[in-house]
């Protein structure tokens, strides 16, 4: 690619944005440069850039003054890119601030004591960091993985190998016999999107990723935008998501699953409420169309009742009580969003359906039939269905306005009460509680909900992992403790609650989440960054992007924009 003369000064512009960051900051690490250097100044600086379409490319230069080590970079960089004929968008640029070296042996035992992908350092394989490899390039191409008979973690030096001949151009042999000792860093880190230049974090959770000082409503209405607008084009034409992808070598996730297409769609309705975006409505839409004509069977009983029921396409053609309510809730969304009638009809029917679950004795329910003769295969899967299925009802209920709905809800909650279904720390059930008592003024519900979140309160505050679900848990929580308030009723059960701490977890978690979004100068490093751009991500399921990894996320930040940022920012208090 043949550079203009507008694009080679635009490029020189953002670089020396970088080197401004890069200088101010080169004082703060001499003196433990110097340390590690026998006393003697030394400055080693990485660029890392990309197109958007590819992984980065990454170069450094090292030398005895900063500005050498900065040209050197740079002279690295620029015939790289000349070589590559590639228009860089995205450069970061990274400074060593710290250096450590261990023998091979104690690095496996180091790396082997942290969570799977969660090692967040940069290795060089020698001193002078000819071969070096940021903490970024070290996960996103699998250095490390786990050995299935082992505690101890391995090296794949097959991937390790790929990638300095993908990098640097050269063919090497390395293994365990080769490679003695081993050199830990970190940096600091700036980053340029090609139109403005960030500040990155250097901590151990948040590592590579913009500093962000004020989570405020911009920021948010942003984030939703983007990530529920990735969500639209992962929808094809005939309303079916592509499902995911593990991004290090940019394969996508085999098989389907039609209960996460339809709650991925409710939260995809939930970030239409905030951004009104019509490419993403039209996304809604489809995905809408498609549960309806491919997922849902309509059947008429032995009774005589017509029931609608989500097929699971697999061989088994299974129907799970969670699908059902999923679908219920995605419709139930459209039709007071979008005030559309259209699917009230199949609501109902669905909502049969998870009449023909329930055990009218009890109130329980069993998780999974045989579909077509509706026969139990699993009278439990996983508890997430219980409280979906309770919540589904309440928002058909919303909309009709029939009491056997409600009725279906008390006995299902008298049942979780009794069997103390609170212990499961499930958002599902915070959110049905909150529902159930907004017509249903109980302290039973109250006390089912405070439960639900008081024990998991300081977990939300030391969990590393982003684990999104726990703020839709908080919100909801925090959503009924309003209603409380409001209402002047069942205060003398927050006696024995910690709100201050409910507030220090949910902005804790809004924050952290963040370390779980593909920010550019995260996505840059992956195979094919377009691919997951602005997705949501879990770190330690191989930095896996599904689409219910990105609902759980864009549900909780409407929640939290919706009931706290916007409240605050318009005035109207708590």
């Amino acid at each position: 690619m043949h550079f203009n003369n507008s694009e080679a000064i635009a490029l020189k512009a953002r670089l020396e944005e970088l080197k401004q960051r890069i200088y101010l900051h080169a004082e703060a690490v001499s003196d433990n440069m110097k340390l590690f250097f026998d006393n003697k100044p030394r400055y080693i600086v990485f660029l890392s850039f990309s197109d958007g379409e590819s992984r980065a490319h990454v170069c450094n230069g090292s030398g005895n003054s900063i500005e050498s080590s900065w040209k050197n970079a740079v002279n690295s960089m620029n015939k790289k890119v000349k070589k590559l004929k590639l228009q860089p968008l995205w450069i970061k640029a990274d400074l060593v601030k710290d250096i450590k070296e261990c023998s091979f042996d104690a690095f496996i035992d180091y790396v082997s004591s942290i969570k799977t992908n969660y090692f967040r350092e940069g290795i060089a394989l020698d001193e002078m960091f000819n071969i070096a490899f940021l903490e970024q390039e070290v996960n996103a191409n699998v250095f490390i993985y786990d050995n299935k008979v082992s505690p101890q973690k391995q090296i794949s030096w097959k991937n390790m190998m790929a990638y300095i001949k993908y990098n640097l151009g050269i063919k090497l042999e390395l293994d365990e016999k080769s490679l003695k000792r081993v050199w830990l860093f970190t940096t600091l880190g700036f980053f340029h999107d090609g139109t403005e230049c960030h500040d990155l974090n250097h901590g151990r959770l948040n590592n590579g990723r913009r500093v962000i000082e004020v989570i405020d409503e911009k920021l948010l209405r942003s984030v939703i935008e983007k990530s529920s607008g990735f969500l639209a084009t992962q929808v094809d034409e005939s309303g079916k998501f592509r499902y995911g992808y593990f991004p290090c070598f940019n394969k996508e996730i085999p098989g389907y699953n039609t209960l996460r297409h339809a709650s991925t769609t409710y939260s995809m309705i939930e970030a239409f409420e905030v951004t009104r975006d019509e490419e993403l409505g039209r996304a809604i839409i489809r995905a809408l169309e498609y549960l309806a004509r491919e997922g849902i069977e309509v059947v008429e009983d032995e009774e005589g009742i017509t029931r609608a029921f989500v097929i699971e396409r697999t061989m088994d053609n299974e129907i799970k009580l969670g699908a059902n309510a999923t679908a219920i809730l995605a419709f139930s969304k459209y039709t007071t969003v979008f005030d559309d009638q259209k699917y009230v009809q199949l609501m109902k029917q669905l909502a049969e359906g998870i009449s023909y679950f329930q055990n009218k004795q009890d109130g329980s329910y069993v998780h999974v039939l045989n579909f077509p003769d509706l026969s139990i295969k699993e009278e439990f899967r996983t508890v997430y269905y219980n409280g979906e299925a309770a919540f589904a009802l309440m928002r058909l209920y919303d909309i009709d306005k029939d009491q056997r709905w409600l009725n279906m809800v008390e006995s299902a909650f008298e049942y979780f009460i009794d069997n103390e279904f609170w212990r499961q720390k499930d958002h599902w059930l915070s959110y049905c509680s909150n529902e159930l008592f907004k017509h249903r003024p109980e302290k039973k519900y109250i006390e089912f909900n405070l439960k639900n979140a008081s024990g998991i309160l300081d977990f939300c505050l030391s969990r590393e992992t982003t684990y999104p679900t726990l703020l839709e848990l908080l919100m909801a929580t925090y959503s009924m403790i309003e209603k409380m308030k409001r209402d002047q009723y069942g205060l003398d059960l927050l006696d024995s609650f910690d709100q201050k701490k409910l507030m220090a977890a949910i902005e804790h978690r809004v924050e952290h989440q963040l370390n779980g979004l593909y920010f550019p100068e995260v996505a840059m490093y992956y195979k094919a960054p377009q691919n997951i751009l602005w997705a949501f991500y879990i770190r330690h399921h191989s930095f896996r992007s599904r689409i219910d990894d990105i609902e759980h996320n864009i549900s909780g930040y409407c929640s939290y924009l919706n009931q706290i940022l916007l409240k605050r920012g318009d005035g109207s208090g708590d």
